[in-house]
């Protein structure tokens, strides 16, 4: 291509921004390289691709959260956390390092652009006071279990450096009448008087439908001092409740949220992020990360992390060295422990049982993989391929027509 030298350039800038959108733009322009038989510039850009990040992270500056958003004492390290009178166990966990040891979320673009959204507000306090309004408080984080929820309220108050006081909503609740609702008003209590982030984990634990006929009225009593407590906190810390069970949530503790962001299951394109990023030692091609993908399916963030090690832990005590075909066969060998692949309509199965259907499969699911290198990871030739796709065609078309 001609002065792809400059383009080259201008992809690595472009791609450090760390903006989802042009890196979609600059994989477009790599497969269609590929796709005009331009290996070699398809190549360079398969490979910054790889060493450039493409994790849609939040901004990595840190904000100063204003003194006028979250007041009260410092947390130190001297403070400790309230207890349950009655067994002395504490009530909360404080977290002065919210960000330590932990790794950076990789979201889609949506989940992106809706938390930059909070951090904005927080760190613009003063533009929204002149427009009359405040910035919001409180945020519900729901979705299944596995995607990130805790680790994003944890990111988000790293950024604006604030302690946590992370308390499970389900170790709040004792056997003794009225110590329950005693615990949740002295967690509030304790997360007023301190600057802090208060994180309520298992949310759903008390927070049902009051009008559910087998609860009894000491629950009730129970959920209506929760929603006191939010009500009173509205006006002066951050407070960040995480569900995996929305539907039991009572609309009156949805009333109480100002944001309400769904943590769902990561899409193509971000899981795709994820194995890159999992994966990052191995130095795989896009086709194999591809592949491992396709065959995780569709997977919380947690299960891709879990698939990444099992993988990388096979290959390290195989002894074999790193390439598309040992991946493929350590890839095999370990969906049978991790659950994928039980199911023969599932894409780890066709791998396992049905290499015919899996190579119809992957190439008809419109990932961009080359024929070639497909052939490479399952040691066959890539006559061998072709054939196999148009036997899957003939049999897709024959149930369609049957």
């Amino acid at each position: 291509m001609e002065h792809f030298s400059a383009i080259q350039s201008l992809c690595r800038v472009g791609l450090e921004q760390g903006d989802a959108r042009f890196r979609r733009q600059v994989e477009r322009l790599r497969d269609r390289l590929k796709k005009a038989g331009d290996e070699r510039d398809a190549d360079v850009l398969g490979g910054l691709l790889n060493s450039v990040s493409g994790e849609a992270s939040l901004a990595p500056s840190i904000v100063e959260v204003s003194r006028s958003l979250v007041s009260g004492d410092e947390l130190t390290a001297n403070v400790q956390a309230p207890v349950d009178r009655e067994t002395s166990v504490p009530l909360a966990e404080i977290v002065l390092e919210p960000g330590l040891g932990k790794p950076e979320p990789i979201y889609n673009e949506t989940l992106h652009l809706a938390l930059a959204g909070l951090i904005s507000e927080w760190e613009r306090t003063s533009a929204l006071q002149a427009m009359g309004v405040e910035p919001s408080r409180s945020c519900l984080f729901y979705g299944p279990p596995g995607t990130g929820k805790t680790l994003t309220a944890f990111m988000l108050a790293a950024r604006l450096r604030l302690p946590v006081v992370n308390a499970r909503i389900d170790g709040l609740v004792s056997s003794f009448l009225g110590t329950t609702a005693r615990n949740i008003a002295n967690l509030f209590e304790f997360a007023n008087r301190y600057r802090c982030m208060l994180v309520l984990d298992e949310f759903d634990a008390l927070a049902k439908m009051r009008d559910d006929p087998h609860e009894v009225g000491e629950l009730k009593r129970v959920v209506n001092t929760l929603l006191q407590n939010l009500d009173a906190r509205a006006d002066r810390g951050l407070t960040i409740a995480i569900t995996n069970h929305d539907g039991l949530l009572d609309p009156a503790v949805w009333r109480r949220f100002e944001n309400h962001i769904h943590i769902g299951l990561p899409d193509a394109q971000t899981r795709l992020l994820m194995l890159r990023t999992f994966l990052a030692s191995l130095k795989l091609n896009d086709d194999v990360l591809k592949m491992l993908s396709f065959v995780a399916g569709s997977r919380s963030g947690s299960d891709l992390r879990t698939f990444a090690d099992s993988l990388r832990r096979n290959l390290a005590l195989s002894g074999d060295e790193v390439s598309p075909a040992t991946v493929t066969k350590a890839t095999k060998a370990i969906l049978p422990r991790l659950g994928l692949g039980s199911d023969d309509l599932e894409p780890g199965y066709l791998l396992v049982k049905d290499e015919t259907s899996f190579i119809g499969a992957i190439l008809h699911a419109d990932l961009g993989i080359r024929q070639e290198s497909l052939a490479q990871m399952l040691e066959c030739s890539q006559s061998k391929v072709s054939r196999s796709s148009s036997e899957w065609e003939a049999r897709v078309a024959q149930s369609n027509a049957g």
